[in-house]
């Protein structure tokens, strides 16, 4: 892990597992309530999955139901590969990253044994445990040829990246990135 600071902003990179943690300066957002520990709680978190593979999909949304478990307000945002994948065809597909070449098989065995393999399905739990807003990028579905009737019926709208930014990325208290 490492940390950075710019002006008027502090990062945390976990760069083992490409989650990008995010904490703005108070002007950016509503200051933070503290819990009985005096630590800063949580009340909102973004997600932005930009990779397709399927083992990246699924762990973008096994950390967004943990966080919707846990009261946090969620966004996600699918775009690029992933919001190609996002399409009720693709989205059956368990096509997984390169680093998975060989394990495929057993890899996608496992998934059907745990029960998730049905990343729909596994996005209507997500949805059900909390607080969760699932989007899709606009300028993504030209880029892959796709049209907002294509999609999975669990995600809630087409948005822009800057309509992201501005309704779910400014007001988080963390960004998570997949």
């Amino acid at each position: 892990m490492k940390q950075e600071r710019g002006e008027g902003q502090s990062f945390l990179f976990f760069t083992p597992h490409s989650l990008l943690l995010t904490s703005f300066k108070d002007h950016y957002r509503q200051p933070h309530q503290q819990n009985e520990s005096g630590r800063k709680s949580v009340k909102k978190v973004a997600v932005i999955i930009t990779r397709g593979g399927f083992n990246n999909l699924l762990q973008a949304c096994e950390w967004m139901a943990l966080a919707a478990a846990s009261g946090i307000e969620v966004s996600g945002y699918f775009r690029d590969e992933a919001a190609s994948r996002m399409s009720q065809t693709k989205i059956k597909e368990l096509t997984m990253s390169p680093d998975y070449r060989g394990r495929e098989s057993f890899v996608r065995d496992l998934l059907r044994e745990e029960k998730k393999a049905d990343l729909p399905s596994f996005l209507q739990k997500v949805k059900e445990s909390g607080n969760v807003k699932l989007s899709v990028c606009k300028d993504s579905l030209r880029y892959f040829d796709m049209r907002p009737e294509d999609l999975i019926p669990e995600l809630d709208e087409v948005q822009t990246a800057e309509a992201f930014w501005k309704e779910a990325v400014l007001p988080a208290d963390q960004v998570l990135t997949f």
